[in-house]
């Protein structure tokens, strides 16, 4: 069952990120959490690795929460900007939850920004337009 407790949840974990609150983030996920990045292939296999993965990521990111939603099977699906430097990416996030409401699960997409190739064109496509996001 979707709560409202789920989504705050989720909001909490990325902006305790943000604030590099690992002891705080450690607090809304089960032991047994896993996280896995399917992008690269990886699995954190519980919620100490999963804090200590993103602690010792290198520093100078910043995360900036773009949607969170609930979905009708009990997931929260979030997409956060990640910018670090020049580098930008965008992660899709599906959060399951057990059944004391805390992370049990979350399968992780990351997309990179990149500009979209010369070939594609008003001229080319017609409605068509690039926008800043």
């Amino acid at each position: 069952m979707i709560t409202s407790m789920h989504t705050s949840q989720v909001e909490a974990l990325w902006t305790r990120f943000e604030a590099r609150d690992w002891s705080g983030a450690r607090q809304l996920f089960a032991d047994a959490a896993t996280l896995t990045w399917h992008t690269s292939g990886e699995r954190m296999l519980d919620a100490d690795a999963i804090i200590r993965v993103n602690a010792i990521y290198p520093e100078g990111w910043c995360i900036r929460i773009v949607e969170i939603n609930p979905l009708q099977d009990g997931r929260v699906h979030s997409i956060v900007e990640v910018v670090h430097g020049a580098q930008r990416f965008f992660a899709n996030s599906l959060f399951r939850f057990d059944d004391a409401g805390l992370i049990a699960q979350v399968d992780e997409y990351f997309a990179r920004f990149e500009a979209p190739p010369a070939w594609r064109t008003a001229e080319a496509i017609g409605a068509y337009e690039r926008f800043s996001s």
